[in-house]
């Protein structure tokens, strides 16, 4: 694996050497210092994020007007830059306050600025990536992003702090590397795609993402909660010993995610990341403050988990037609910031009722768990078409050629339809209906033969999908994390299918489909 490729580690280390652990030591001044005015405060431990997310949002509304940030060099040179200048800012701590909060703000626009044009440009990268490489640099990327994590925790004082300010330059050198003409080109048809669909400005996005957005915002919300709910102590060894257990949680998740007949989902992440944050809310409620390390572990897991799911979840969006890469990237990280920042907000607020009460910090962690599992069912039922390509979509040969052009890239294999979405050219075939001339191309063109069979036998477009894949070979469990639908709505649709067809078996149907 070319070492240019997993340049999304570096950011990723980067962001959790800074803010999500104390692997570089504490930001700026203690949040918590006794004393310290509510609006104090939430200005540091917010402003960062409320910058960041600010960025992401401006990136969405003006990504029509502007284009993509990839499209202009001098962003993608000034990004890493301003980055890594931004983080030693954070760390120095000038003795007159007003002069703290003066550099601790300048460092917060700078790298709430700079870290999220890198995310976003990051995210272009994957979406225009065949999904298949995707699903393979994501986890191979997070894994090493917490062992680099895990070095940079073993250095002390301002080393440790001149190793997290190099991370933003590597991974913005190996952004340049990969982000080549082929690259631009491919990330270009596929905006114009999306833009063609009329529904890339902001209130078309959010209208589109139905349970799935909000379900990303409440659950870091519920992540970040986790994270602050931990004892100034998790350093050295016990911070060692979670980043361990985080990249083996990866690991782990993502082998099970990308092997066999499964695909990584949202819905199977969140079979593991749910389970995992109430383990380590319930230690809190049993074990009281020494529980805290449960909680962190859990938290910090779930945020490499999340960020894991967020970069292909958000790519394949992008390459559905349904946003432009820049854009796709963008809302996935704002829902992600915007819920580490409500988590920050709702955590500050409460702080002093927490730390004077002793019930505080169990009814916060109670409420947590009863949140996390609400949402997590409501996100588990969703069966809209989120990472679906449309059925009826009068723009699908320009995605299918723009994925197509994907396969350049980096010198990847050509682009195959899974890649964009199981059904996108056989659901507009069947729409259409059959070409009575075209009898000689379905004899050597699968897709062709499987619209011409779902079109005789009148199978539903949600059918004709899963008839493909099953010719395919593959799995109900496969089908229904494919589709993003439930088990037994895959196995129905197999049923009628079968009917449908007059066969009895798996083989009988990929006998037909080759006949």
């Amino acid at each position: 694996m070319p070492l240019r490729r997993l340049g999304w580690a570096f950011l990723l280390a980067w962001v959790f050497c800074v803010f999500y652990t104390n692997a570089t030591g504490a930001v700026s001044t203690q949040v918590w210092q006794e004393g310290m005015a509510l609006g104090s405060a939430l200005y540091y431990a917010a402003f960062p994020l409320a910058t960041s997310v600010t960025t992401l949002i401006v990136i969405v509304v003006a990504e029509p007007h502007f284009g993509a940030p990839t499209n202009h060099r001098a962003l993608r040179a000034a990004a890493p830059f301003l980055t890594a200048a931004s983080t030693p800012l954070l760390f120095i701590v000038p003795t007159d306050p007003a002069a703290n909060a003066v550099l601790f703000g300048v460092g917060s626009i700078m790298t709430g600025v700079g870290s999220a044009l890198l995310w976003v440009m990051w995210g272009e990268y994957y979406a225009v990536i065949p999904r298949e490489k995707s699903e393979l640099l994501a986890p191979i990327s997070s894994v090493s992003a917490a062992v680099l994590v895990l070095l940079v925790s073993a250095m002390e004082g301002w080393v440790a702090i001149a190793a997290a300010t190099v991370l933003p330059l590597l991974s913005g050198l190996c952004l340049h590397l990969v982000w080549t003409d082929n690259a631009d080109k491919t990330e270009r048809r596929l905006a114009q795609t999306a833009r063609t669909s009329g529904k890339t400005d902001a209130r078309h996005l959010l209208a589109g993402l139905g349970r799935t957005g909000c379900g990303i915002l409440v659950v870091f919300a519920v992540v970040s909660i986790a994270g602050m709910n931990r004892a100034d102590y998790v350093e050295g060894l016990a911070l060692q010993t979670i980043l361990v257990f985080s990249a083996l949680m990866m690991a782990l998740v993502a082998a099970m995610a990308v092997s066999g007949p499964r695909r990584i989902s949202m819905f199977f992440l969140y079979r593991w990341i749910c389970p995992t944050l109430v383990i380590g809310l319930a230690a809190v409620i049993l074990l009281g403050n020494d529980g805290n390390i449960a909680a962190a572990a859990a938290s910090l897991g779930g945020r490499f988990t999340f960020c894991l799911i967020a970069q292909i979840y958000f790519a394949n969006y992008a390459a559905a037609g349904r946003a432009t890469p820049a854009q796709a990237s963008s809302l996935g990280w704002l829902f992600v910031h915007a819920g580490d920042l409500l988590g920050v907000v709702i955590w500050t607020v409460l702080g002093p009722w927490i730390t004077t009460s002793p019930e505080g910090i169990l009814w916060v962690s109670t409420i947590s768990i009863v949140v996390l599992v609400v949402v997590t069912m409501m996100v588990m039922g969703e069966t809209s078409a989120f990472l679906q390509v449309p059925e009826q979509n009068p723009v699908e040969p320009a995605v299918h050629g723009a994925a197509e052009s994907a396969s350049t890239v980096d010198g990847a294999n050509a682009h195959t339809a899974d890649s964009i979405g199981a059904g996108i050219e056989i659901a507009s075939v069947v729409e259409l209906g059959p070409n009575p001339n075209s009898e000689s191309a379905t004899e050597t063109d699968p897709e062709a033969r499987i619209a011409a069979l779902a079109a005789e036998h009148r199978l539903t477009p949600r059918e004709t999908e899963v008839f493909a894949l099953l010719s395919q070979g593959r799995s109900i469990p496969y089908i229904r994390d494919e589709l993003i639908i439930s088990r037994e709505t895959a196995a129905t649709h197999a049923k009628h299918i079968y009917a449908k067809l007059g066969v009895h078996s798996r083989q009988e149907l990929i006998d037909l489909v080759q006949r």
